[in-house]
């Protein structure tokens, strides 16, 4: 009788001990496996710093003179939980008139992101991600008259999102080693505040300052952006448009451009 009542509480505490082993791990899982992009609408002009498999394609249409159309495709490969890849295929800028005006491919980009924090409660609509990624720059085909400042280079960032849903904001900042010439080395930082307006739709501002304006006089200077921005995001379709207003160090006209950015997850 004995050699059973200890058999059966061996038996409890082994299962006990079981269940509290894989409580914790099942509610990791849980907020590693957590699709925050449904909640954080990714601002057109900022990485977002989840990790996930999807195809991107961006279109700039510049009224700055002389104007431009810039069509760019992006990848984006999740590997694991924390790990995940992205490709920046080289972009297509056409200045106007886009028939006998200067053209050239972009620079491709390669990175590798890795997912340091992903917490997430949907019950009380709350999520924090922070991610840090490293990205090399390379240009085959060098075209600095029609694409001054573009060139090889090294870019180290963090990456950061927080949701109090409706709201949310994300974020980005780093800095960028040019390798060789053509790149202004200097840091940045692009930033955005959100709100749901219904499931599928969402509006935010998005605001970028960095030092990587070269000036006449070969320095760098300051130079940015603000753009207010709304998107139409039906899993797994996301399609945003914003109106960029840019500035310049040492230029008092107002550079606007409109973005269009359509995503679509795999």
């Amino acid at each position: 009788m004995e050699i059973h009542v200890l058999r059966s509480c061996m038996i409890g505490l082994a299962a006990f001990l079981i269940m509290e082993l894989a409580l914790p791990r099942q509610a990791l899982a849980q907020e590693w496996s957590c699709d925050v992009d449904d909640y954080v609408t990714k601002a057109i002009g900022i990485e977002e710093p989840w990790v996930e498999n999807a195809g991107y394609l961006f279109t700039q249409f510049s009224n700055s003179r002389p104007g431009s159309l810039i069509v760019a495709p992006e990848i984006e490969a999740r590997l694991s939980d924390r790990l995940g890849v992205e490709l920046d295929l080289p972009a297509y800028t056409a200045n106007y008139p886009l028939r006998d005006g200067s053209s050239a491919l972009a620079p491709m980009a390669a990175g590798l992101k890795w997912a340091v924090v992903h917490t997430c409660n949907m019950d009380h609509g709350t999520a924090s991600l922070l991610t840090v990624e490293v990205e090399g720059q390379y240009w085959a085909d060098p075209r600095p008259d029609v694409l001054p400042g573009e060139g090889n280079a090294v870019t180290a960032q963090a990456m950061w999102a927080q949701l109090w849903y409706p709201w949310f904001m994300q974020g980005e900042a780093g800095y960028v080693q040019r390798v060789g010439s053509g790149v202004a080395s200097g840091w940045f930082v692009n930033t955005s505040l959100g709100k749901a307006i219904s499931p599928v739709y969402a509006a935010q501002i998005e605001v970028e300052v960095d030092r990587q304006l070269i000036l006449g006089d070969g320095q760098s200077g300051l130079e940015g952006y603000a753009m207010p921005q709304i998107a139409y995001h039906a899993s797994p379709w996301l399609l945003a448009v914003g109106e960029q207003a840019g500035f310049q160090q040492g230029d008092s006209r107002t550079h606007w451009s409109t973005w269009l950015m359509l995503e679509r997850e795999f």
